[in-house]
C-alpha cells in the first residue's frame, strides 16, 4: 500500500511517539515526541481534573451532612440521635387527616383551609418522642386559626400522655381548636400580638335557598328521615334542626371549656366567662392566665433549655 520511502517515514514519525529519545534521529521523531508529550499532558490534566471535582464533591456532602444534624429533619429518622428534643408545627387548619387532593381544601366558615395539620401525623411524632430516650422534651409551634375539636382533642390527648415536658410556642395565633391543642402544654408562650383564645363553636354557612328560587332551581328533597339532609345549603334550616345543631353546638363548648379550666387550672366559671368566641392579645392573655409567658424565639430556647438543663438541639421531623 505504501512505497518503502512513504513507510520510512510513517515509522520514523512513530518512533517518536513509542520511544521520546528517537528526536536525536530525526525531525519527525521530534514531532512525533512533542505529540506524546502533549498527549500525555492531557490525559494527566483530565485524571486531576476528575480527581479534584470528586474531592470537591465529597466535601459538599460531607458539610450538607454535618449542617442537617443541626436543623435536623425528617431524614434523620426515628432516632434523633444528634438531637434532645423536637419541634412539631401545628399550622393552618387542624384536621384529623390530610386529603389526598390538595386542590380541594377543606372550608371552615369563611376561611379556607390552604394549610393543613393533620392530627394523626402529630400525635406520631408525640408518639415517637415519648419512646425515645434522647428527646427530653416537645416543641409545639403554633400559627393556626381552629379547626376540627375531634383533631384538636386527639392531639392534646397525646400532649398530656407524652410523659416529658412540652412547650407551646404561638406565633401569629392559636385560636379555637388551635389553643385547645396549646393549652395541653406545659407551658404556653405567645407574642404580645398573637391572638390568643376564640373559646367557641361554629358551623355557620352560607344558605343558597333565595338564590336558587331567584335563578329558577329547586331543590328536591329526598331523604330517609326527616333530618338526614340537615345542613344543606340548598334549603333554609328548619326550627327543629337549628335548635339540634344547636344542642351539639352547646355541648362541644361545655367540654372545651372543662379541657381549657383543668389544663390552665383556672375554674370553670372563669373559662365560660371567657368562651364568648372573641380572641385577645398576648398581654390579655397572660392577665387571664391562659398562657404563662410573653416572648418569641428567644425566649422559648431560654425556656426550653432551663427544662431539659443542656442546650438545646431541636429536631423538625
Amino acid at each position: 500500500m505504501f512505497d518503502k520511502n512513504t513507510y520510512g517515514k510513517i515509522k520514523e514519525f512513530f518512533s517518536g511517539v513509542a520511544w521520546p529519545f528517537t528526536w536525536l534521529e530525526s525531525r519527525l521523531a521530534s514531532v512525533g515526541l512533542l505529540i506524546s508529550i502533549f498527549l500525555l499532558i492531557a490525559v494527566a490534566s483530565i485524571a486531576g481534573l476528575a480527581i479534584y471535582v470528586a474531592l470537591i464533591d465529597s466535601g459538599s456532602s460531607e458539610n450538607t451532612s454535618d449542617s442537617s444534624s443541626d436543623v435536623a429533619s425528617s431524614d434523620a429518622g426515628n432516632d434523633y440521635e444528634n438531637c434532645n428534643a423536637i419541634g412539631i408545627e401545628v399550622r393552618g387548619c387542624i384536621l384529623t387527616y390530610k386529603p389526598d387532593s390538595a386542590d380541594s381544601p377543606f372550608d371552615f366558615g369563611e376561611d379556607s383551609c390552604d394549610t393543613i395539620t393533620s392530627s394523626e401525623e402529630v400525635v406520631s411524632k408525640i408518639k415517637d418522642a415519648t419512646g425515645n430516650p434522647n428527646i427530653k422534651a416537645v416543641i409545639l409551634e403554633i400559627d393556626s386559626g381552629g379547626g376540627s375539636p375531634v383533631g384538636a382533642e386527639e392531639i392534646a390527648g397525646a400532649l398530656k400522655s407524652l410523659g416529658k415536658p412540652s412547650i407551646a410556642w404561638v406565633r401569629g395565633g392559636a385560636s379555637s381548636a388551635a389553643y385547645w391543642v396549646a393549652s395541653a402544654a406545659d407551658t404556653i408562650i405567645a407574642s404580645k400580638s398573637s391572638d390568643i383564645g376564640s373559646i367557641g363553636v361554629t358551623i355557620s354557612y352560607v344558605d343558597n335557598a333565595k338564590q336558587n328560587i331567584k335563578d329558577g332551581l329547586t331543590y328536591n328533597q329526598l331523604t330517609t328521615g326527616k333530618y338526614k339532609d340537615t345542613g344543606t345549603p340548598d334549603r333554609a334550616l328548619t326550627t327543629e334542626e337549628r335548635s339540634l345543631i344547636q344542642r351539639d353546638l352547646d355541648i362541644i363548648l361545655e367540654n372545651f371549656i372543662q379541657v381549657i379550666a383543668t389544663n390552665r387550672h383556672i375554674s370553670v366559671e372563669k373559662v365560660a366567662a371567657l368562651a364568648d368566641g372573641s380572641t385577645m392579645l398576648g398581654r390579655m392573655a397572660l392577665r387571664n392566665g391562659l398562657i404563662d409567658q410573653l416572648g418569641t424565639q428567644e425566649e422559648v430556647w431560654q425556656k426550653l433549655e432551663a427544662v431539659i438543663n443542656q442546650k438545646p438541639n431541636v429536631c423538625w421531623p
